[in-house]
């Protein structure tokens, strides 16, 4: 998740009462693809609400919530806010990286979540409402950001891409310990990351190095891990893309999320995960968390950094939820969504999409959870 040293807001003009989905938005109906709920969340309006990467899972959505040193469960079946889980988490700091609570990464099925913070990772236990355990990962003062886990292997792998070098950390969720580490020399950060049980790899966003300085995607052998020596073994150039979100499609497909650098066209990838080789180029983007829902098809991509003429900016965005379909990978609709919209969790039982926000659009002015259904 990239590091904003400020947030700009869009300027959209829509009446929140109707919640039509204007600027940018193309389905208004009631059958198709649109905002069906807006869950408010205490304190997010001063400060603005501060949140990081979403999970959702067994009828429960889960937000990080730096505001409220929490992370916040929704019931998904009644859109309601029921709780929110306290750390200690660092809270709202100086700087994206001095804040937390961060990543989320759940065991599917259980009531465990392992809390990306700063210097460490926390083991929450939703069931009993609270931390378990704190996992150590440096003293550097920097977060624990974007992780994923591989059922196969009983390993989480964490991206600390705020410390000079970055690096990533395995952790095993049988013992709950550090098994081991790998740093990435030479990049520029680290994003999100996903674990393909197709071909028993990790695979993660790197923000640049000098081959390519504006991004790449980096494979790192499950069983390289597994034998205590992991190590990047393929990489897949990307181009003019700044990575950020990533998440893996149906057949041997892969989207990569793009946040551009400002004069360039605004896109999103879809890659073949074996070879790299780019099968799509998807004309939408400007965004951070996105995901894949395997019951509609769907990639859910909430890009705050959109533009109308879409090429990528400094400012004056337009947040803009875009769904595409993965089978023609390409644009579904579009929906105006709010200020700073840039997670993302897909309850797949309900067909729900959940987009926190901050304020700073009109239509969508006090922060919150924005639900979205995206049949």
């Amino acid at each position: 998740m990239k590091i904003q040293t400020s947030i700009a807001a869009g300027f959209c003009a829509i009446a929140i009462t109707t919640l039509i989905a204007g600027c940018g938005g193309s389905d208004n109906s009631n059958n198709g693809p649109r905002i069906v709920s807006t869950i408010s969340v205490p304190n997010s309006a001063s400060p603005p609400f501060n949140f990081d990467i979403s999970y959702a899972d067994s009828g429960k959505y889960y937000l990080a919530d730096r505001n409220n040193t929490s992370v916040d469960v929704v019931d998904t079946k009644t859109n309601t806010l029921i709780a929110q889980i306290k750390g200690p988490y660092a809270g709202i700091g100086a700087t994206s990286n001095a804040s937390g609570p961060d990543g989320l990464v759940g065991i599917p099925g259980t009531n465990t979540i392992y809390v990306g913070d700063v210097n460490s990772v926390k083991v929450l236990d939703v069931g009993a409402q609270q931390v378990t355990k704190t996992i150590p990962i440096s003293t550097s003062g920097s977060r624990v950001d974007e992780g994923c886990y591989d059922p196969d292997d009983k390993l989480i792998m964490f991206a600390s891409p705020g410390d000079s070098p970055p690096f990533v950390t395995f952790i095993s969720t049988t013992t709950q310990a550090v098994v081991s580490k790998l740093t990435f020399t030479g990049s520029s950060g680290l994003e999100a990351c996903a674990y393909d049980p197709k071909n028993k790899n990790f695979i993660i966003n790197n923000d640049g190095t000098t081959a390519n300085p504006e991004g790449e995607v980096n494979i790192i052998p499950a069983a390289a891990v597994v034998a205590g020596a992991p190590a990047v073994t393929r990489v897949f150039p990307l181009g003019h893309c700044s990575p950020t979100g990533l998440d893996l499609g149906p057949n041997n497909d892969m989207v990569v999320g793009c946040d551009p650098l400002p004069g360039n066209p605004l896109i999103t990838l879809i890659l073949d995960r074996t070879s790299g080789a780019t099968l799509a180029t998807v004309p939408f983007g400007g965004v951070d968390q996105i995901a894949y829902d395997s019951a509609t098809n769907r990639y859910v991509l909430p890009a705050r950094h959109y533009q109308t003429n879409n090429i990528a900016a400094a400012s004056n965005f337009v947040p803009t939820l875009g769904l595409v379909d993965a089978s023609s990978r390409s644009i579904i609709t579009t929906l105006a969504i709010g200020n700073n919209a840039h997670s993302v969790a897909v309850d797949s039982a309900t067909g729900q999409a959940y987009l926190p926000f901050a304020p700073g659009v009109a239509a969508f002015p006090n922060g919150g959870i924005q639900v979205v259904t995206i049949h």
